[in-house]
């Protein structure tokens, strides 16, 4: 509890009252629809009081934490909303990092249970830390012990249980009261330290940043999602909107079999789709190639990482009819930011062709911000308050937050809140960790990482801006980062690593950065993919692209070429 916390406790503040009462508005309309079969608001209430029910008989108690590994399904969603409907933590450990780090950041959270897949049973079965977790919940089959002691159905099977929760017409029936501050969900999202660090998703949080995607993403009568972000489909839950579940690997969103999302889309009537960038465009190249299979949307909405211009008029040609919004945020803070790809490609004046970044839009109404010195440890406000921080208008820093939808801290994880978080009275703000800054107009720029920052001969290089001047509209340039090496003279060098299949192109590249009035130590030409993140597959993972740049023949030795400028 912090000092924002009411007293009282209630059911009403749990957020899956939200969830029954729109069971009780629209009981037969279908919440999630998979490919292979869907269910309705009201089965899935039934399911998921029945499931917390079975979760209490073995013995789980609200507060306790249970890890929670399942693909994106509706046994993601029975589980999940079973825990929060019995006041217990639902710990959510990303799937895209590695097996390690996984139970490193299982075991970190203390869990009294374990639901998830067979698969996900294996790692725990083999790691000793997590072995004796009492309580285990398997997707599928078991036999006894193996993989796990009950399935999520035998959860759902118990004396006692009325036919339908609908029927029984009990006002907040099984829903355990809760504070507003007690947590609901816990997010692990980062490994690169290898240090677990949990954003803690309050019921508050929950609450205020469902009304804050309302707000700037609203729902129309009849619509239906496709959505490829669990938070989403959480949010449409709440606000009644069935979501489709897109037919693909989640671990490979940039070979997304386009034709098949796209019968699915057909198939259901799908008017939103919010999805990463390679998702739209792979969408974009398959409608193109077959324009009749064109699908009637009136919204796109993307984010998770950087969108060129040149991706935008791609998809606006594939799209011409429907609106294509490019949301900026994070796990700690989402929405941030947003803006309209006309808005996007209407930014960059030209009088100043080089922009200042990728502008990501205004900051919206719930949300406040500013951009503060770039600073490597913890912020700590004096007695001059922010004047001794903030930037002003044009000048980069790093951007931070704070409003009620923004993560006020980490779990149980003291010197991740002290490096992330900045103590202002009762509001706390939020290092987004990005850089850039904010235009005459109030619109965002993002410039980088902060992390990534460049530190050359005593100036700060933002790599954002250098890979945008070098790679230009160049269409044979797939993905190109800019990177930081050490150096004897300069501190640090910067290294353009340019993924393309074509050669003596160096020359092109450095004209451009320096015509941009930036700096390029030396170019690599690379032929083999750049590494990205796994989640999105579409952001530079610098991290391990200056370990490959650092291996005596590694990856990127011998068979490319260096241009030294």
């Amino acid at each position: 509890m912090n000092g924002r916390a009411e007293l009282t406790s209630s059911p009403a503040n749990n957020v899956l009252d939200v969830l029954r009462q729109v069971a009780l508005r629209v009981p037969d309309r279908p919440a999630l629809i998979m490919e292979s079969g869907a269910i309705t608001f009201g089965d899935l209430w039934d399911r998921v009081g029945r499931a917390a029910a079975g979760l209490r008989r073995l013995g789980l108690e609200p507060g306790e934490r249970a890890i929670v590994m399942i693909r994106m399904s509706i046994d993601l969603y029975v589980g999940m909303l079973a825990l929060l409907e019995m006041g217990a933590v639902a710990v959510f450990v990303d799937p895209w990092i590695g097996r390690r780090q996984i139970a490193t950041f299982a075991a970190f959270a203390e869990p009294r249970a374990w639901l998830g897949t067979a698969k996900s049973h294996l790692l725990r079965i083999f790691d000793p830390r997590l072995r004796t977790i009492p309580i285990t919940v398997t997707t599928g089959w078991h036999l006894g012990p193996w993989p796990a002691r009950c399935s999520l159905a035998d959860l759902e099977v118990g004396e006692g249980l009325v036919p339908s929760r609908l029927e029984a017409k009990v006002s907040e029936e099984g829903i355990h009261p809760v504070s507003p501050d007690d947590p609901a969900l816990i997010t692990f999202t980062t490994g690169s330290s290898g240090e677990p660090k949990g954003a803690n998703r309050t019921h508050r949080f929950l609450l205020a940043q469902r009304a804050a995607l309302a707000a700037e993403f609203p729902a129309e009568e009849g619509d239906v999602e496709m959505t490829m972000f669990p938070v989403f489909a959480l949010n449409n839950l709440a606000a009644g909107v069935p979501s489709v579940v897109p037919a693909m690997d989640f671990r490979r969103v940039d070979r997304v079999d386009a034709a098949r999302v796209l019968a699915q889309m057909r198939q259901h009537d799908v008017t939103t789709c919010t999805a990463s960038p390679p998702f739209f465009d792979r969408l974009a190249a398959e409608v193109e190639s077959r324009p009749v299979e064109r699908p009637t949307l009136r919204r796109l909405l993307t984010g998770g990482a950087p969108v060129s211009d040149a991706q935008l008029r791609t998809w606006r040609l594939a799209f011409p009819e429907t609106e294509i919004l490019v949301a900026y945020g994070s796990t700690e803070a989402e929405p941030v930011a947003h803006l309209t790809a006309e808005e996007r490609l209407a930014a960059v004046n030209p009088a100043r062709p080089q922009a200042p970044g990728y502008c990501a839009g205004r900051p919206i109404d719930r949300i406040r911000a500013k951009v503060a010195r770039i600073e490597a440890g913890p912020i700590t406000l004096g007695a001059e308050g922010w004047a001794a921080w903030e930037l002003p208008a044009g000048e980069i820093g790093e951007l931070i937050v704070s409003g009620d939808h923004v993560c006020r801290d980490y779990y149980r994880n003291p010197r991740a809140v002290g490096e992330n978080k900045i103590a202002d009275g009762e509001a706390v703000w939020h290092r987004m960790g990005d850089t850039g800054s904010f235009d005459a107009e109030g619109r965002f720029w993002l410039a980088g990482r902060v992390h990534s920052t460049i530190r050359r001969g005593g100036a700060l290089i933002h790599p954002q801006l250098v890979e945008q001047a070098a790679c230009g509209e160049d269409p044979r340039i797939r993905r190109i980062a800019a990177i930081g090496m050490p150096d004897p003279e300069l501190g640090e060098r910067v290294v353009l690593v340019v993924e393309t299949e074509e050669e003596g192109i160096e020359g092109e590249i450095a004209a451009r950065v320096a015509a941009a009035g930036l700096a390029a130590d030396e170019i690599v030409l690379a032929s083999e993919p750049l590494p990205v993140d796994p989640r999105h597959n579409s952001k530079i993972d610098y991290g391990k692209l200056r370990e490959r740049l650092r291996t005596p023949g590694g990856p990127l030795a011998g068979q490319n070429s260096i241009w030294f400028i």
